[in-house]
């Protein structure tokens, strides 16, 4: 049987995954912290920043399907999380902070 990728959805602040948070496009990654490019999945900090990644969005997940399963075999500790998900839950943030 054939192991297969569910989404599980968690209470989060957003404010407390954004500086542990590595953003994964097409060929490299990001820091949503710092907004350091070129970074490899292999990093577990940001070069700039210091951040610990405890958190792995992509930007196409489905494109990724084998990088998500190897990571989560060897770094159980990382989360996967939504990358359309953290994107609306920071400009909610991000208009709540303006509207006060």
């Amino acid at each position: 049987m054939a192991d297969n990728l569910i989404r599980i959805y968690n209470v989060m602040d957003i404010k407390q995954v954004k500086p542990h948070l590595m953003i994964y496009g097409d060929l490299s990654a990001s820091c949503a912290n710092c907004n350091k490019v070129d970074l490899r999945l292999e990093n577990t900090n940001c070069p700039e920043c210091k951040a610990e990644f405890k958190y792995i969005a992509f930007r196409n997940p489905r494109v990724h399907i084998p990088k998500i399963h190897k990571i989560l075999k060897e770094k159980p500790h990382i989360k996967i999380i939504d990358f359309d998900d953290f994107k609306r839950s920071e400009g909610a943030s991000k208009a709540q902070d303006l509207l006060g």
